[in-house]
């Protein structure tokens, strides 16, 4: 229903009993309307943005009046015009990506994200010499693919180059919330990561475990040794083990809580026997060192705070014991192929590892294959 709307009309409107409300749009001022109820009278503007209807309350009659509603309505398309003559207009933002980084992204990025440790490493080490004084708006695809180049002429794998683009134009595209950045029109457009090849695990074989175990043994007044032998004999996650704390080791109860995993919740691990060793060889050796317990399971002697990288004392190790390409990693493989192969259920190997999926743990079932193929071969043996 259309109307000039004026104060004397609104005054006399009336509704009929069985109506829950009339709505009215004024003729003189688009978008201007009333809705009508029982309990009164109220002014709201309709208008159309980027394809979106919006309604807007602008107040109750009498409060504010028909005139006052009108300016109300003219005030909004004002607003409404200059936003969007704005998105043709070039930000006058210059801000530099080392700036952004610094002083917004990377300080979010702590906060919101488990994978700030990435963004801050990919940044010292990759961006910030080659596009830190560039403004933000102007890094385009262009210099992504650049960067791909450069990553790939140095030396290193395809995934962690698929990794490092993911995490730049992440980092890029949420420039538009952080700071109000319009970023390079090409971020829009789809990016072609290299194609990188499958993932190969890697697992320890009998040999391989009994020199490892070995050397453990052997070296047990090294914490970096009973770190190793930690993720060995536990299969927990390298970060999980470095932060392990002796407030969360029950040696009662052959428990060791984790209170941060990669899902973001706490979990148990079970302790077996050789755990529990080199649980004790940790305490002997920080007793024998320090003359007290410290906080942390395995402590930098240099830093007295927990290893943040061991991966060249573990490079060493693995080439005396003849372990190629094992990466640390590669124990929580071994530890799983381990239990599969002697008769762990994949839903209990689910539950040591601490996986929050059922399909994550479906890669071992091959292993479990294996074990029914030569069950199965048995009946070759009896009936020959």
């Amino acid at each position: 229903m259309r109307q000039l709307l004026s104060d004397s009309f609104l005054k006399q409107s009336k509704i009929k009993p069985d109506a829950r409300r009339v709505s009215i749009s004024d003729t003189k001022t688009k978008g201007l309307a009333v809705d009508i109820r029982k309990n009164g009278v109220t002014f709201y503007f309709r208008s159309t943005y980027q394809g979106r209807a919006k309604r807007v309350t602008l107040g109750h009659f009498p409060t504010i009046n028909v005139a006052d509603a009108r300016a109300m309505c003219s005030e909004i398309m004002r607003q409404t015009l200059l936003k969007s003559h704005e998105e043709f207009v070039e930000p006058e933002s210059t801000m530099h990506l080392d700036e952004y980084y610094q002083r917004h992204f990377l300080p979010w990025c702590q906060v919101y994200q488990k994978t700030y440790s990435s963004h801050r490493s990919l940044y010292k080490n990759h961006l910030k010499d080659r596009l830190g004084d560039m403004s933000v708006k102007d890094v385009s695809n262009k210099h992504i693919y650049s960067l791909v180049m450069d990553l790939h002429k140095n030396g290193y794998s395809k995934s962690f180059i698929n990794k490092s683009v993911q995490h730049f134009r992440s980092a890029l595209k949420k420039s538009e919330q952080l700071c109000e950045i319009q970023t390079h029109s090409s971020l829009k457009n789809t990016f072609s990561l290299p194609t990188a090849p499958p993932k190969k695990e890697r697992f320890l074989n009998d040999k391989e475990a009994r020199r490892l175990r070995d050397y453990i043994n052997m070296n047990c007044e090294d914490e970096v040794v009973l770190l190793i032998g930690f993720l060995m004999y536990t299969g927990a996650r390298r970060h999980e083990a470095m932060n392990s704390e002796w407030q969360h080791i029950n040696l009662n109860d052959k428990d060791w809580y984790v209170p941060i995993t990669k899902s973001g919740k706490p979990r148990h691990i079970v302790l077996n026997k050789k755990a529990i060793e080199i649980v004790q060889m940790a305490e002997k050796l920080q007793l024998k060192k320090h003359g007290h317990i410290m906080q942390w399971l395995f402590v930098n002697p240099q830093t007295h705070k927990p290893y943040r990288c061991i991966f060249h004392k573990w490079n060493r190790i693995r080439n005396e014991l003849g372990l190629q390409n094992m990466r640390i990693h590669d124990l929580r493989h071994s530890f799983a192929s381990t239990l599969v192969n002697n008769g762990a259920t994949l839903y209990e190997v689910q539950k040591l590892l601490g996986h929050s999926r059922s399909a994550t743990t479906e890669r071992y079932a091959h292993l479990a294959n294996h074990r029914l193929q030569r069950a199965a071969s048995l009946i070759d043996k009896a009936y020959s």
